[in-house]
């Protein structure tokens, strides 16, 4: 965590804070935002693991002929600002069985099902922020969540830099995004 830290170092104490937190970063962004989110899946689609070898194969650990399902997402605030863009792949025992319903956020899926979750952390770095034309910097963070016997989860979040910034805005700049 503290290695985390220093490249991040300059970033504002939000920033900081999903860039170490190990737990649910839905509970941290709901508190960011300060309402309940929401998710849009753009695509998803179930795929042998070979497809997707490097997720699905050496981090989630599934046989090259397992299926897996390969998810592409946003997260969302109540006014439907774009919050985060994610990738997850899930490598579930059976089929499906992790797989939440278009419209509920992983996370909190994962924890109503009563699973004992943990979250490992794979890499947290500087990325480029997908939507919009200037493709500014953003926070991107990957992890897999442990399912225990029902599987695991890989997920890659890319952050809104207007809501999870790297740098401290100038005080003129600050405030919630519209």
């Amino acid at each position: 965590m503290i290695e985390r830290l220093g490249e991040f170092s300059s970033a504002p104490p939000q920033t900081r804070m999903l860039v170490c937190a190990d737990g649910s970063t839905t509970v941290l962004l709901d508190a960011l935002v300060g309402e309940r989110l929401r998710v849009r899946v753009d695509h998803q689609r179930q795929v042998r693991a070979a497809r997707v070898r490097h997720i699905g194969c050496h981090v989630l650990g599934a046989a090259p002929d397992a299926l897996v399902v390969d998810r592409r997402s946003r997260i969302l605030t109540p006014a439907l600002d774009v919050i985060s863009v994610n990738r997850v792949v899930i490598a579930a025992r059976r089929c499906g069985q992790l797989v939440p319903p278009a419209d509920e956020l992983l996370g909190p899926y994962l924890k109503a099902m009563g699973l004992s979750l943990s979250r490992e952390p794979i890499a947290v770095s500087r990325g480029v922020w997908p939507l919009g034309g200037a493709a500014p910097a953003c926070v991107s963070k990957e992890y897999v969540i442990d399912c225990g016997g029902a599987g695991r989860v890989y997920v890659h979040e890319r952050f809104n830099p207007r809501y999870v910034p790297l740098e401290y805005l100038p005080p003129e700049k600050e405030g919630a995004p519209t």
